[in-house]
């Protein structure tokens, strides 16, 4: 949150799993999903947590790479009717 906007958000679940990352449009590039990542590991360490998984966009896959995942699965999936491609990331710790 910054000045009462809420500019991100992530669920990391007990099984590693990051569930719902999101960063504001405006507020891309400017290093907030860095952060954001950054604290999302930092509590899955403290949680005892050595395997995370997520399910990455084509657009989102450069951001997870950075921070060490790999794709394990390319995949397409149905949103409102439409095709779309996805990759099933995982990263060891």
């Amino acid at each position: 949150e910054i000045e009462g906007v809420i500019v991100g958000y992530a669920d990391l679940q007990e099984s590693g799993l990051i569930d719902h990352f999101f960063c504001h449009h405006d507020y891309q590039g400017k290093g907030v999903a860095r952060c954001l990542m950054e604290h999302v590991l930092k509590v899955g360490k403290s949680r005892g947590i050595t395997k995370y998984c997520s399910e990455v966009s084509i657009t989102a896959r450069p951001f997870y790479e950075k921070f060490g995942f790999k794709v394990v699965k390319e995949q397409a999936i149905e949103v409102r009717g439409q095709k779309l491609q996805n990759f099933v990331m995982e990263k060891f710790s």
